[in-house]
């Protein structure tokens, strides 16, 4: 499986079929939203998405881990995408935190609806998977380190 580095946020991970991300940050909150750009950064260019529409994002679940919890932030940002025709290109995880179990997370995102005379979508991104799903805190250099296949 080879990977293409886009930056040291995220990379892109070769696949079969779908297309995959690396995603690393400092805090599990930076490694979060490195997921959340890294998704759209397939998605589209996001250096033409402009910061016109905040939405405030507040995942709970029960007796979730990590990777659940990434999963359902990603899930929700494809909600929105697909069904209110917008794109995010700013995404500021504020918390994950677990409490007796639970995880939760809050989150602000921005972008704007797809224009298309500026936006090109390049892959339409269906879902995030379980497939090959892994969140590890590299406990010698503090700091984590993410991946995903998403189904296109």
């Amino acid at each position: 499986m080879k990977s293409k580095i886009v930056n040291k946020k995220y990379r892109y991970i070769e696949h079969l079929s779908d297309i995959g991300l690396e995603f690393f940050g400092n805090t599990i909150e930076e490694l979060f939203k490195n997921a959340g750009e890294g998704m759209f950064s397939i998605i589209c260019d996001l250096k033409k998405v402009r910061s016109l529409n905040k939405r405030r994002v507040r995942i709970s679940q029960q007796s979730g881990s990590f990777e659940d919890l990434l999963i359902s932030w990603l899930e929700k940002l494809l909600y929105w995408h697909e069904v209110d025709n917008i794109v995010f290109g700013r995404f500021e995880v504020k918390s994950i935190y677990k409490n007796n179990g639970d995880m939760e997370l809050s989150a602000e995102v921005s972008g704007e609806k797809i224009d298309p005379d500026r936006h090109v979508i390049k892959t339409a991104v269906k879902a995030p998977t379980y497939h090959m799903l892994e969140i590890k805190k590299d406990e010698k250099h503090c700091n984590w380190r993410g991946r995903i296949i998403f189904d296109v």
